[in-house]
Parts: C-alpha cells; sequence; structure tokens
C-alpha cells in the first residue's frame, strides 16, 4: 500500500495468489516461491527492487531450513545469474539479530534447538550472513528496534540507525508501526542509503 500511494508499480508474490486481493491500480500479483531459484528468476528479472517479507520453519526446525535463510541463499544465486541486471534486494530481518551495548540479542535470549522459534530467530541471522558474505549483491536487512506493531498508525517519522538497537529516552527499545516500517522500507528504495549493510528502524 506504501509504495501504491507513491505511484510505484507493484508486482505481489504468493504460493496462494488467488487469495490476494488485486483491485488496486498497478498491482498484480502472481504465483512464486522464495525458496525456488526459477520461480525467483522468473519474478525479479526486470524489477528495480525485491522485497522479502517471509516468515515459515523448515521440517526440523533448524535455522537453515527457515525460509529467510533458504530465500537469502536463493536470491543471492538469482541475482548472480543475472549479474548487473539484477534488482537490489531488501530483506525484512529479525530484531533479535541486533546487538544492545554490544551484546548480540540473540545471546541475551537464548533457545533451545529444534523449537520453531529457534528456527526462525537464527534463521534470520544465517540470512543475514549470507548477504554479508557477497559483494556483487545489492542487498539491505531491515530489523525493527524492539516491538512491532502491527495496528500502529503512520507517522512518517522514525529513527535509523545500524546494528545497535534504538532505544527511546528510558533505555527501552524504540519499536515501530508496520506502517512507519514500510514507509523507511520504500524511503530507503527511493533514496538508497543502506546498500551492502543492514539498518534498524525505531522511533
Amino acid at each position: 500500500d506504501e509504495a501504491l500511494a507513491r505511484g510505484h508499480k507493484v508486482i505481489g508474490v504468493s504460493r496462494t495468489p488467488e487469495k490476494v486481493p488485486t483491485n488496486k491500480p498497478n498491482f498484480s500479483i502472481v504465483a512464486g516461491d522464495a525458496s525456488n531459484l526459477d520461480s525467483m528468476l522468473s519474478i525479479i528479472k526486470g524489477a528495480d527492487a525485491v522485497i522479502l517479507s517471509v516468515r515459515g520453519s523448515g521440517p526440523n526446525n533448524f535455522p537453515e531450513e527457515s525460509l529467510d535463510a533458504v530465500a537469502s541463499k536463493v536470491f543471492i544465486a538469482a541475482s548472480r545469474r543475472l549479474g548487473k541486471d539484477a534488482p537490489r534486494v531488501l530483506h525484512l530481518g529479525g530484531g533479535s539479530t541486533l546487538y544492545t551495548k554490544g551484546v548480540l540479542g540473540l545471546d541475551a535470549r537464548p533457545s533451545t534447538e529444534g523449537t520453531a522459534q529457534h528456527g526462525l530467530v537464527w534463521g534470520h541471522w544465517l540470512a543475514l550472513q549470507n548477504y554479508r558474505a557477497t559483494t556483487s549483491v545489492k542487498w539491505t536487512v531491515f530489523c525493527p528496534s524492539g516491538g512491532y506493531d502491527n495496528d500502529g498508525p503512520r507517522t512518517g517519522k522514525y529513527r535509523t540507525g545500524w546494528d545497535e538497537v534504538l532505544t527511546d529516552k528510558d533505555g527501552r527499545p524504540a519499536g515501530i508501526s508496520q506502517r512507519d516500517m514500510a514507509a523507511a522500507v520504500i524511503d530507503e528504495i527511493e533514496h538508497p542509503k543502506s546498500i551492502g549493510r543492514r539498518m534498524t528502524v525505531g522511533y
């Protein structure tokens, strides 16, 4: 919605496209699978930017099986295949991969291997490392600082940072609404400042 409101042409991708309404100008929906290279290539070719917002566990809940980790590797392979014509990717990552006063959030809140939560949060970490290991892929990993409010308003006002959690005046994680997170993502597409690194967004 944020991208459409700014006049961009948007292609949505879903494994079940028939469930997505398509009654908005400049919006279309196609069937696709972020874990499949052929599917990724067929959809992203010709795009200016790709936003990866995925979630899913593998059969054993291992981090390397998570959809975030797998999708990052698939996009990297697709980008290398397309070469100079490859779009940039903005991958929405997890806030637990941020640091607080130098302490990694994942270390501060340990989880048990084999559980869905462990696989998902460490899958975000693996995705970030996959991107960091590349030199030819145009990537940005977006992470919220603190809570992610799905129903909060769009204020258009937010702060950005890099690897440290943004905090409020009381030292608590700043948090961000879904709408302002979307605004930050589209702002970064329109005015690139963070290609080749991770950034965080919060109030």
